[in-house]
């Protein structure tokens, strides 16, 4: 390990040699940036779950037009009006920090391509999220568009970590930081979460579709389905049992990625973390599942499974983005330690 942190340090000062100090250049503005990624984050956390808040309580056309509310700017005083009208102001603050972190990305990092390109991709994302959100009340939310824009809100997610992530390992301050690791075994559990996440993507379709198509309480006992372990000739206990089938199938993928994380805990030391994250929330979501069927989906549980879930995402998002991405400064020392030029 001590020799991997010389090589580190001595590939940093051979990079600067090599014509890449303005990288190491430290601007308030990349600090800026960085804490309205991490604000961004967070906020299209809450966006998300006050989403499933709609959802649980029926509120998906407490405003039945789009974009104004019952004809007017402000939704009247009314439970599910308000509700769904939170959602839309939500949404439109994610929207303005995406429009913000984008802009500061182009001023202060322009040095890191990929970031660039993230930040800006995230701007027309958020729109086409909103598309989407006015597709759902236009159609009386048809089942099959509230799944995917539940995803897309996802996809959407996975954007602004990686703007946040990569601009951290950009900054020159944390240029030595334990994040910045790059080996073939890592890349192994890098794919093990990128594997996991496309896994996981289907199983919140599915799951929310369940949802939306009044599937959710179609089993009335867990883990067998009304006393059976196979659904009967009836497409809301196929669909209901889909999703728990696929909910159970997940830990084929997620178990290997928690095994390489653990033992990459060494060389990268955010995934001893990442480890222990996933399978507490994997065993959290199981539970919060099994109770929901026990208790007749209450909302708060409706509310925190889907929220698991979503921290489940987060937790494979970030480890397949620290695993693959390099910043710019060590590309550059990979070059000035094959001796060509930076």
């Amino acid at each position: 390990m001590e020799r991997r942190r010389e090589r580190l340090r001595d590939g940093i000062l051979a990079a600067t040699n090599h014509g890449q100090g303005k990288i190491l250049l430290l601007t308030p503005g990349m600090k800026t940036a960085q804490r309205l990624a991490l604000v961004t984050v967070a906020a299209t956390l809450v966006l998300i779950t006050v989403g499933v808040i709609v959802r649980a309580t029926g509120s998906g056309l407490g405003c039945p037009d789009w974009p104004l509310c019952h004809g007017g700017a402000v939704p009247p005083g009314q439970k599910h009006s308000l509700i769904e009208f939170s959602h839309r102001f939500a949404a439109m603050i994610v929207g303005f920090l995406v429009i913000g972190t984008a802009v500061l990305v182009w001023k202060t990092y322009r040095h890191a391509p990929l970031t660039v390109w993230a930040a800006t991709i995230a701007v027309p994302m958020v729109g086409f999220q909103g598309v989407l959100g006015a597709i759902t009340v236009k159609r009386e939310l048809p089942p099959e568009v509230v799944a995917t824009h539940l995803i897309t809100a996802m996809l959407v997610l996975s954007i602004e970590l990686f703007v946040a992530l990569s601009m951290y390992l950009e900054d020159p301050d944390h240029s030595k930081s334990a994040l910045v690791r790059v080996g073939r075994q890592i890349s192994v559990t890098g794919r093990l979460a990128v594997g996991a996440a496309f896994y996981l993507a289907t199983l919140m379709w599915v799951g929310a579709y369940m949802a939306e198509s009044g599937a959710s309480t179609a089993c009335k006992s867990w883990p067998a389905c009304n006393d059976s372990i196979l659904p009967a000739n009836n497409n809301q206990e196929i669909t209901h049992m889909l999703h728990r089938y696929l909910a159970a199938g997940f830990i084929f993928l997620l178990a290997p990625f928690i095994i390489s994380a653990w033992k990459r805990r060494g060389d990268l030391p955010a995934a001893r973390y990442l480890a222990i994250a996933a399978g507490v929330l994997y065993i959290s979501q199981v539970t919060v599942g099994a109770f929901n069927v026990w208790f007749t989906f209450p909302d708060v549980l409706t509310v925190t499974h889907t929220a698991i879930a979503t921290l489940v995402w987060s937790v494979l998002s970030t480890a397949a983005i620290i695993c693959f991405y390099v910043p710019q400064l060590a590309r550059a020392r990979f070059r000035a330690e094959a001796g060509a030029p930076a």
